[in-house]
């Protein structure tokens, strides 16, 4: 009944914008619109760019299909996109819009290139959201012709939907490797990027729950091999991380000098972390990284809450707690009520999380770093030490 999840829609819109010159134009109601654009503009603090037909009644009862093209022009004409993608809302799905009959009457008439995307609130969460709208960018792939066309030393990150400092840390480390990132799907790719993605050598899950599918699709489709490592949060994490994808590439690992600095410099932290209680709510993804690494630097997490799992979450998570010897509750696809409740009884020192766990933290006064939104620096060695020092920071505010 409060669910951490939200719909299908909305994971669409999320990918869709991570496209650039792509326009996420919904075919429903302007609440749809309203309401999406609002979660998203406050939570990258920049401006987001999402169209509406505005279906109204007279469109649920006789069709909107040529309100839709109509805006397809408009849309083509007033903002020179790349890319449209045309999304289904509950409303036309409901009625049974035909939005490819649409598309197939005005795509030779306007000079962005267009795509429709199912995405109807009630088919599903945001998770397959994401699916679908990565499922469908893969049939916009073109095969390489050549072999002699594949990168040897390059990569794709396959559902990589935060820019910010972590991808540019990663960016950085791959500089340094000498490896190309020929595209991140979606955070920053162009629409050349995504049909060029199959030139690369490897692809990379970044999401255990939306990343690993498109991978074996295109590893199907292309012969283009996968891993899925933990995400690089926390030193060891880091040196995984990169030494698995060196030895997949044949690149010589070249930061074992900056993993025994960073070793180093979180030994000075180790002392004000020890036994503080965690709780994490969070994506599948980030919540396997974040035990690991908490649980390394002494921090004992207590409460787990994740809102979806993916193919191989379960396994890691009971290898963590394994090696790590801890024993968290793990809450799968919680409501906020349960997840109160079993904070009020933990009563832990902080919490890990995003902007859902505002009031949370607020009402249990309980401080909690958002880790789930882009702004932090979270992954590579300088990450692990800037998580660190904010944890040691806030627990000293805290404490004082």
């Amino acid at each position: 009944m409060e669910s951490l999840r939200t719909c299908k829609l909305f994971g669409v819109i999320r990918a869709v914008l991570g496209i650039k010159g792509a326009l996420p134009l919904i075919h429903g109601p302007i609440g749809c619109y309203y309401h999406i654009k609002y979660l998203l503009s406050l939570r990258s603090s920049r401006t987001i760019r999402i169209l509406s037909t505005e279906m109204d009644q007279n469109d649920v009862v006789f069709g909107g299909e040529d309100k839709l093209l109509q805006k397809i022009y408009e849309a083509d004409e007033k903002y020179s996109p790349q890319l449209i993608a045309v999304l289904s809302s509950c409303a036309s799905s409901i009625i049974g819009e035909n939005i490819n009959k649409v598309i197939d009457d005005v795509e030779n008439n306007v000079n962005a290139e267009l795509i429709t995307i199912s995405s109807g609130g009630f088919e599903g969460s945001q998770i397959e959201g994401y699916l679908e709208c990565l499922t469908v960018l893969v049939d916009l792939m073109e095969p390489p012709p050549k072999e002699d066309n594949v990168r040897e030393n390059s990569v794709n990150l396959i559902g990589q939907y935060r820019g910010g400092p972590d991808l540019k840390i990663l960016k950085e480390y791959f500089d340094k490797l000498g490896i190309k990132l020929t595209c991140v799907l979606t955070s920053g790719c162009t629409l050349e990027e995504v049909k060029l993605a199959p030139i690369a050598y490897l692809n990379i899950s970044m999401c255990e729950a939306s990343g690993i599918e498109p991978c074996e699709l295109m590893e199907k489709k292309f012969g283009i091999p996968f891993l899925h490592e933990t995400l690089p949060i926390g030193v060891k994490a880091t040196g995984n991380y990169l030494q698995e994808i060196c030895k997949n590439l044949d690149r010589d690992y070249v930061f074992a000098e900056d993993e025994k600095r960073a070793e180093k410099e979180l030994k000075k932290y180790l002392h004000y972390l020890r036994g503080k209680k965690v709780v994490i709510v969070a994506g599948a993804t980030r919540a396997v990284a974040l035990t690991r690494f908490l649980s390394e630097l002494g921090m004992e997490p207590v409460l787990i809450c994740l809102d979806f799992e993916g193919k191989y979450t379960d396994s890691k998570m009971d290898e963590i707690i394994k090696e790590r010897k801890i024993h968290p509750i793990i809450l799968k696809q919680p409501d906020y009520t349960e997840i109160l409740c079993e904070v009020e009884n933990l009563k832990p020192d902080i919490i890990f999380g995003g902007m859902g766990e505002i009031g949370l933290s607020i009402e249990l006064g309980i401080p909690l770093i958002d880790v789930m939104h882009g702004q932090e620096v979270t992954f590579g060695f300088e990450g692990s030490i800037r998580l660190a020092r904010k944890i040691k920071d806030i627990l000293e505010v805290k404490s004082g």
